[in-house]
């Protein structure tokens, strides 16, 4: 992380453990305790919070608001899942550093204003913003407004527009190779109907591990679902309506594979005896429920500790700090919902 961040030292000396530990709790959280996953997080926050640095309050006086610019179709009002632990992240850093969070609305602009000249009237001293690849073009536009950007959970290559994701396209490879090794050849992939850069990476990741193990890519077996728990239901009853129903499925989502669990259950089929299912998680929603699912994982309250830093980091250091370009690891963790393939 570098300047762009507290340092790998930083957060060792606050969570007690080696700068080797807190290194491999942000590539890779698998790896490592969950004692030590959890210390690693509370130095982030106790960072994020001034508890090391002595930044106050009065740190913040005078440097104008942090914003938050929903520019994409599924965050938004929604603030669900996933974005509320970020715009949550975003908040606590502001209130500890004496400075207020304002939300935009890309798409109310004031009459004959620019999206630039509406972040500058506003007076916002840094910005993070969620975009998809619908909205990925009004970045070049917030970028001539000279505010230190962040952009979240999306890849972008502009020099003067900052990035933290958590990159899951490898992860999803080895999620859909489990399922393959299990014995598996029909395997369903279900991602936002709204496409993104996150989604994508996922797929292309499902579609690796089929060539990889020479199965040919089946078109009804890639679904656009809603990124709800009706989305999962209603895929499930898609793919056990097939010619030749699927016998796995894998949600790039937590909510859809809620919601397909509990069509299964419905069905009368029995998780992973007669399907099995791989989800994905930003949190602990899969040991919420029971059976406890199998999932790709992205630690968000990590990324959105160090998303709020970063931005107080950047507002104080204004053009002077160069933006920060952070890929995070996710993880694949096997539970209870993947089984051998059904005869």
């Amino acid at each position: 992380m570098g300047q762009h961040g507290a340092t790998v030292r930083d957060i060792a000396s606050v969570a007690g453990v080696s700068a080797a530990s807190v290194s491999r709790a942000l590539r890779d959280p698998s790896s490592v305790s969950d004692r030590t996953r959890e210390a690693v997080r509370g130095a982030l926050v106790r960072i994020e919070s001034g508890g090391r640095e002595g930044n106050g309050p009065e740190m913040g006086a005078g440097l104008g608001t942090i914003g938050c610019l929903f520019a994409d179709a599924t965050s938004g009002p929604r603030f669900g899942g996933f974005d509320a632990t970020i715009w949550g992240g975003v908040a606590r850093s502001a209130m500890s550093h004496g400075t207020e969070v304002l939300l935009i609305n890309s798409d109310r602009r004031a009459r004959g204003e620019t999206l630039a000249e509406m972040i500058q009237s506003r007076g916002i001293g840094a910005l993070a913003v969620r975009v998809d690849v619908g909205a990925e073009s009004l970045l070049d536009e917030i970028a001539e407004a000279g505010v230190p950007t962040l952009v979240v959970a999306h890849r972008h290559d502009h020099p003067s527009v900052g990035y933290i994701r958590v990159a899951s396209r490898a992860t999803s490879r080895d999620a859909v190779s489990h399922l393959i090794n299990l014995g598996h050849t029909r395997i369903a992939f279900c991602r936002n109907i709204v496409p993104d850069q996150d989604h994508t990476n996922r797929c292309l990741g499902y579609r690796e591990a089929l060539g990889a193990a020479g199965i040919e890519a089946d078109p009804a077996l890639e679904i656009g679902i809603t990124a709800d728990a009706e989305g999962g239901i209603t895929a499930i009853d898609r793919l056990l309506a097939l010619p030749e129903p699927a016998t796995a499925v894998y949600f790039a989502d937590p909510l859809p594979t809620i919601g397909s669990l509990r069509r299964l259950r419905e069905l009368g089929l029995e998780v992973p005896r007669d399907f099995s299912v791989v989800g994905f998680d930003d949190d602990n929603a899969r040991v919420l429920g029971s059976p406890v699912y199998t999932a790709v994982c992205q630690d968000a309250p990590t990324l959105a500790a160090m998303t709020g830093q970063l931005l107080c980091r950047m507002m104080r250091g204004g053009g002077d700090v160069p933006p920060p370009r952070i890929d995070l690891e996710s993880y694949f963790e096997v539970n209870q919902t993947t089984g051998p393939a059904p005869r």
